[in-house]
């Protein structure tokens, strides 16, 4: 039987996942003034890629609801406003912000792919292609994530895609 002290950190593993559920559901309803104290209390969530995600989200969060806040100060919060904008179809401001987060690190791996993914989402074959090589130039591992990405549905049937994320040996 186990005790009562072996129980907690699952306890606490689980009260975090459902708040960060609960911010998430209000975030992706664009309820920002709901999430972001959601957001603010896993900060310092005792699991680090929570903690880490909340903080992205928080940025985005921040940007809505004060028009007049700080401006993202470096690539990753360009990166994860151009993904949000992007996963909610509004692709001109998606593409500003992943461009600015290009221009600060031109060399990140996310960054190519993301800007891979809005160019295959709007139909910009040759762009999402060079975009996605760059990205597994960068790092092999985004072939992996590019096979089953949805976002490239409309290259699925390009031979020149799949000899990108399908190399011959």
């Amino acid at each position: 039987m186990a005790s009562a002290a072996s129980q907690e950190p699952n306890n606490q593993t689980t009260a975090t996942l459902e708040q960060y559920e609960a911010a998430m559901r209000f975030f992706t309803q664009q309820k920002f003034e709901r999430a972001r104290p959601l957001l603010e209390k896993l900060l310092h969530a005792p699991i680090p890629a929570i903690a880490d995600r909340a903080a992205r989200h928080l940025v985005v969060c921040q940007q809505k609801l004060n028009s007049n806040g700080p401006a993202p100060k470096n690539a990753d919060e360009y990166y994860t406003l151009g993904v949000v904008e992007m996963n909610q179809a509004r692709y001109e401001q998606a593409a500003e912000w992943l461009q600015k987060a290009a221009k600060l690190n031109g060399n990140s791996a996310p960054i190519a792919y993301a800007q891979a993914a809005l160019n295959a989402l709007q139909n910009q074959v040759e762009p999402a292609l060079e975009h996605l090589k760059a990205a597994i130039q960068l790092d092999p591992r985004m072939r992996w994530q590019a096979r089953s990405d949805e976002d490239f549905n409309l290259l699925a049937e390009d031979p020149r895609f799949t000899e990108i994320i399908y190399p011959e040996k």
